[in-house]
């Protein structure tokens, strides 16, 4: 049987180890972030430029999803009526622009997130959750394989009523 003194030394090294564990996780978070989300701040005519730019790169720049309203998504194109591509998407980029973020510049986010993170599951992604007309990125109902298999394509384009605009393709 052990003894009191054996017990404190397992105590101790238990909670040291879920301390190194839980600062290991926190730091991948840290790493995540910086390198999948951009933040600065931007003149009207540069993010107008950033969205073009972001465009140009489609054959057919049309979006497969129209935002009559935050609850009602309207798909313009069927997923499963495109046709495979010989490139396959890994990733889900959001470009969103806020003019009234700062006082006299806007903020422009720049947010990739990799399929494989998609597939971890079901996570609610608001877009300017803090006004009452963004949108949940969830209410797409999105099947990451049709996205991979149909390669890169415009999912959203959208103009808020407040100047805000969002972005969202599969690259």
């Amino acid at each position: 049987m052990p003894t009191k003194k054996t017990w404190v030394w397992i105590v101790v090294t238990v909670a040291s180890v879920c301390i190194v564990a839980m600062l290991a996780l926190a730091g991948a978070g840290v790493f995540f972030v910086s390198r999948h989300v951009r933040a600065t701040t931007s003149t009207s005519a540069n993010a107008v430029k950033e969205f073009d730019a972001a465009k140009a790169f489609f054959k057919d720049p049309r979006p497969i999803f129209e935002l009559e309203s935050r609850d009602h998504p309207r798909m313009t194109r069927d997923l499963e009526s495109l046709p495979t591509s010989s490139v396959k998407a890994s990733d889900l980029w959001i470009l969103a622009w806020d003019p009234d973020a700062g006082p006299r510049e806007g903020r422009l986010v720049r947010i990739s997130l990799p399929f494989w993170l998609l597939r971890l599951g079901r996570r609610k992604v608001d877009v300017f959750r803090g006004g009452s007309d963004g949108f949940d990125l969830d209410r797409l109902n999105l099947d990451v394989r049709e996205l991979e298999r149909v390669g890169p394509l415009v999912l959203v384009d959208h103009n808020l009523p407040r100047g805000e605009r969002v972005l969202v393709w599969t690259q």
